[in-house]
């Protein structure tokens, strides 16, 4: 299994708002029950990036069909296609046309929050998902 989170650089520290990450940590978990352990394997460049947008998209208060998905589409299809080997996402908050494009990439977004570093948040998911 492969877990992506939005981050700013190596040092893995969470970028809040996934469509706008400057990378996604890509991580491999393996083993089961205690024995699951997270690896890095690698960074991977967003496309989208969006240094401004990290607390939120300026569209995130609007209604779904009015937020600009279709004009976004190929945009963020892109960004989704880059973690197509992963099953799931993990971020603190993804605007409603970055959660429309992972949902239709059949990547799982988890809300998971209060975590600042990409390692903590793959063990807060560890512990409340069984894998």
């Amino acid at each position: 299994m492969k877990i992506a989170v939005p981050v700013h650089d190596e040092s893995l520290r969470i970028f809040a708002n996934a469509g706008h990450a400057p990378y996604f940590a890509v991580f491999s978990v393996e083993g089961s029950g205690a024995f699951r352990a997270a690896k890095l394997e690698n960074l991977r460049a967003n496309p989208r990036v969006n240094l401004a947008s990290e607390e939120g998209c300026e569209h995130e208060n609007e209604p779904q069909d009015d937020c600009g998905y279709e004009s976004k589409r190929d945009e963020l299809k892109v960004m989704t296609s880059i973690l197509s080997d992963c099953s799931d996402l993990l971020t603190a908050k993804a605007c409603k046309n970055a959660k429309r494009a992972f949902d239709e990439a059949n990547i799982n977004v988890r809300i998971i929050v209060g975590r600042k570093e990409a390692k903590a948040m793959i063990d807060a998911f560890m512990r409340r998902a069984p894998i």
